[in-house]
């Protein structure tokens, strides 16, 4: 029997038919995300991206009920992006710094993670401008860890080197270009100190307690994109429902991850 179009509407406002809903029908939420960081976001070995904050963005889409569209995109080009509305959050382990809060808005915050010199085994530096002086660092472009570096170490001495992702330091590391990267503790352990390669380095022991490193992880928007809300309203649930630490125990080891008081 053939329905009408004004049946089928009868049908569907009287809840006897469901409405088109599909995962394809879905408004599109554009997130980008820096692939080269693992944990937090990575490719694995069929190019799919996989990680903490891929997690992360992939429940929030759930639960938004919007379709997830990923874009990798460096680092340094998620503001432009955001302000250019290329996509509509930046999610990639971006730190809430307040010079990024001129320019964009964060959401609530997701987590915190501690930052660490590598170096390698014996070598006794720090991270310190003393312990450093002379040395070369490598550092990934428009990190909290740059800004850091540039201002407190690059007058006293210390060469820092950045790069479009902490790959390519690991690389020079190896090659003996660099005597020390300064990035994420986990991100360090999970993309070099866990392979062969990276069995004559270790994190340093100081954990370094400044604002520039230690505020916390959120997703990033555009200045007054309406959709924070709901995506506040998300990851709140995320947090209170211990979706988040779920997540985090599939990536961290205990003590290199933190979440807000709930």
């Amino acid at each position: 029997m053939k329905t009408t179009l004004l049946g089928a509407a009868l049908l569907i406002a009287a809840g006897l038919i469901p409405a088109a809903s599909s995962a394809a029908d879905a408004q599109e939420l554009k997130i980008a995300t820096e692939a080269g960081y693992p944990p937090f976001e990575y490719r694995n070995p069929n190019g799919q991206l996989e990680g903490f904050d891929i997690d992360i963005g992939n429940e929030l889409c759930k639960r938004l009920q919007r379709k997830c569209v990923w874009i990798d995109q460096s680092f340094d080009g998620l503001i432009p992006g955001l302000q250019a509305r290329k996509f509509d959050l930046a999610n990639s382990t971006m730190t809430a710094t307040e010079a990024r809060k001129k320019v964009i808005d964060f959401s609530t915050p997701m987590y915190i993670v501690p930052v660490k010199l590598m170096v390698k085994k014996g070598s006794g530096l720090e991270p310190t401008a003393e312990s450093l002086k002379g040395k070369r660092v490598g550092v990934q472009q428009g990190t909290t860890m740059e800004t850091y570096a540039r201002k407190y170490w690059a007058p006293k001495g210390v060469t820092v080197v950045s790069y479009p992702s902490y790959t390519n330091a690991y690389v020079d590391v190896t090659a003996g270009r660099l005597d020390a990267t300064f990035q994420e503790a986990q991100s360090a352990v999970e993309g070099f100190l866990s392979k062969p390669e990276g069995a004559d380095y270790e994190l340093a022991q100081m954990t370094l307690d400044d604002p520039i490193l230690n505020d916390p992880i959120a997703m990033g928007l555009r200045k007054g994109n309406k959709l924070k809300a709901d995506v506040d309203k998300a990851l709140k649930a995320m947090l209170a429902d211990g979706t988040l630490q779920g997540f985090a125990k599939k990536y961290f080891a205990q003590g290199l991850i933190q979440f807000p008081a709930q």
